[in-house]
């Protein structure tokens, strides 16, 4: 009996603090003001998680710049965003009490409150006023925190909105206004440029001179660009109660006063435009070209059996056909199982590093003394942390205890090569670091999986800031 009412008090805390939360950090939902376009249906190919393994062609010298900048101008396509939600009703939770908390984000963010919950996450379906439905039937689960978090409201005037195709040209503008928005608080360089001409951004959050310091990369892989929108949401936050938020009882600038975190948002933008929009939206001739006789031969291979416009939407390469995660030196010779010749996806390509975007990805990689590094990848719910020859696989695996306590992801073993966690593992100078492969449907991903995956990941920037300032 006394359990019965404890978890019936506890249940009412939950609902009563859950309805002043927007789901997942986004604008006035209960007026159905989240920017989300239904439109896509999930990806029939499954995806190999965490196998990391880059392809090239031919080398194309990259125009790579290092430098500041204080904002991005970039002329962005319009992007059209219908009026829905994303998720289905997911709340994630601990095995302890579940209490309301008091905590309020800042003014400008608009933060509620605080839900504290357990540290180890179970999955359960919710349908209360946590989350909020439309018409449509989707429903957007409502955020939770793990732990003490104080950062986990709702943003009344989100700059990075939840769309279905969230584009380089998007991110491009997001990044100009979240730098115009939060100012110091965020650096912006540009660590090279595709082969399309399009710029490879990283953003730094944090004391950039710290002895700490994070490197989180995503959308290496063109059909895998919820990953983009997921780091870009994380920033946000992370900025947004930057001044006035906590992780387990630490003000976050305090935290931040000794950590970096860097994050490059979208390695692969020519791959992602093309899985996004078609060959078309590339720039350049050559690059087209390349695209269509890259289908050519994989439907003479039997690599397809695909119509052209589902094959583009599949595509996982860079721009001229090769894996870029399979273009790392992390034992690129004894790659054998993907195709001779540029392909939508696993061809490790000409030479390890033949590619532009790999090779800015690992010079930035080689340029300071990184405290870990994170690949976000998907799909599966899975968290790799191996590889054959691993030199750092006891702090490695560490980490990827900290992140599966947090996200209830399982870890799994790691048998692909080529890849850039698998590189910066058993590199000179090696890197503690992880592959998390987000959500549970196969890419590209409709935006309805996307409040499962900020549920389970919208702490971890915090969480690996808070570990890297201990260790």
């Amino acid at each position: 009996m006394n359990c019965k009412r404890y978890f019936t008090g506890a249940l009412a805390a939950f609902m009563v603090a859950s309805s002043a939360f927007m789901a997942y950090a986004d604008g006035p939902v209960a007026n159905g003001a989240d920017p989300a376009g239904l439109t896509s249906a999930p990806g029939t190919e499954n995806e190999t998680a965490g196998v990391a393994a880059a392809e090239t062609t031919a080398p194309a010298p990259a125009a790579e710049t290092q430098g500041s900048a204080s904002g991005i101008v970039t002329v962005g396509e319009n992007t059209s965003a219908g009026t829905v939600d994303a998720g289905e009703g997911k709340v994630l939770a601990g095995g302890n009490t579940i209490t309301a908390g008091g905590l309020a984000g800042p003014s400008a963010a608009g933060a509620s409150g605080t839900i504290t919950v357990g540290s180890g996450m179970t999955s359960g379906a919710f349908s209360g006023p946590g989350g909020v439905s439309t018409s449509s039937g989707v429903t957007i689960p409502a955020v939770v925190g793990t732990g003490n978090i104080s950062f986990a409201g709702q943003l009344t005037d989100p700059i990075v909105k939840v769309t279905d195709k969230y584009s380089y040209d998007q991110m491009s503008r997001d990044i100009s206004s979240l730098k115009s928005r939060y100012g110091s608080h965020l650096q912006v360089k540009t660590i090279g440029t595709s082969l399309d001409g399009r710029s490879l951004y990283e953003m730094i959050i944090g004391n950039p001179n710290a002895s700490k310091q994070i490197l989180i990369h995503a959308g290496i892989h063109a059909r895998e660009y919820m990953t983009p929108l997921l780091v870009m949401k994380q920033a946000e936050h992370l900025l947004a109660f930057y001044d006035s938020g906590s992780y387990q009882g630490r003000k976050l600038s305090d935290i931040l006063a000794g950590v970096a975190i860097h994050i490059v948002p979208m390695v692969n933008p020519d791959g992602v435009t093309i899985s996004q929009f078609g060959v078309s939206a590339l720039r350049s001739a050559d690059l087209r070209q390349i695209v269509n006789q890259c289908y050519a031969q994989d439907q003479a291979d039997g690599r397809t059996t695909q119509d052209f416009e589902r094959y583009q939407a599949l595509w996982k390469a860079n721009g001229r056909g090769v894996d870029l995660n399979q273009n790392f030196p992390a034992l690129w010779d004894s790659i054998t199982t993907g195709p001779s010749h540029a392909s939508y996806a696993n061809y490790k390509g000409t030479g390890a590093l033949s590619e532009p975007e790999s090779k800015a990805l690992a010079n930035l990689a080689n340029s300071r003394n990184w405290t870990m590094t994170i690949s976000y990848h998907s799909m599966g719910n899975l968290v790799y942390w191996d590889f054959a020859g691993n030199k750092v696989a006891e702090q490695s695996k560490a980490i990827a205890e900290l992140v599966t306590g947090i996200t209830g992801y399982r870890t799994n073993g790691s048998s692909g090569k080529g890849g850039f966690k698998d590189y910066v593992q058993i590199k000179d100078s090696p890197i503690p670091s992880l592959t998390i492969e987000v959500g549970s449907v196969a890419c590209p991903m409709p935006a309805s999986e996307f409040g499962n995956v900020w549920n389970s990941n919208q702490a971890i920037l915090a969480a690996l800031a808070d570990y890297a300032a201990d260790h």
